[in-house]
């Protein structure tokens, strides 16, 4: 079974469809197979999605007409992630990143009640956060970015950094500075330091 996960993954629609969450998709299908077992019937429902997306890319079918046909609901939780990344990566991919945020959205909720590892939920929850705060710069909206770093934040280089980011394209250099010291307050190396301080604007 393993071998057909592997397989799967390898599968060049595959891989030029989800290359936004490959990694931390990885990471979920491998610890679910570890620990449950994986289903090989969610894995062949996986399987026919996958072939559908990659279809509906060669045929030019748009994200939305897409989902029409779609049922995203598997029992495993980590083969309903991927389903949804394959489909966020798609609507991105396609400049529809309305379709692409609310996927995200609804997958970033999903995680908060899955009883993951705190290194797997913050691989998650990291990533997710990322892909969402970006769409809100893509969107130009200022507020629901800014709302939802408030109501998401933790402690860490990759948000401070990332937070820094954000305000920095919103040229709220106040707000940006401060992340940006505070990811530089972080034990890191000299080149992270080095990028880092290159990203400060100049007040």
């Amino acid at each position: 079974m393993l071998e057909r996960i592997i397989d799967f993954l390898k599968n060049k629609y595959f891989i030029g469809t989800v290359v936004l969450l490959f990694a931390i998709t990885i990471v979920v299908l491998v610890i679910d197979f570890n620990n449950k077992k994986a289903n090989e019937v969610e894995f062949n429902k996986l399987t026919e999605l996958n072939d559908e997306v990659s279809n509906a890319i060669q045929q030019n079918i748009s994200t939305e007409e897409l989902l029409n046909g779609l049922d995203l609901n598997f029992e495993s939780f980590s083969y309903e992630f991927t389903a949804n990344a394959l489909v966020a990566k798609k609507a991105v991919v396609e400049d529809n990143i309305d379709i692409a945020l609310d996927i995200y959205l609804d997958m970033h909720g999903s995680i908060l009640d899955e009883a993951f590892s705190n290194d797997t939920e913050n691989i998650l929850r990291d990533n997710l956060v990322e892909n969402i705060v970006r769409i809100y710069m893509e969107k130009n909206d200022f507020d629901a970015g800014s709302n939802f770093l408030n109501n998401n934040s933790f402690d860490s280089v990759y948000f401070h950094e990332l937070a820094g980011d954000f305000y920095k394209y919103f040229e709220k250099n106040d707000e940006s500075i401060f992340h940006y010291n505070k990811a530089l307050s972080f034990d890191i190396s000299e080149a992270k330091k080095n990028i880092i301080n290159l990203k400060k604007p100049i007040k």
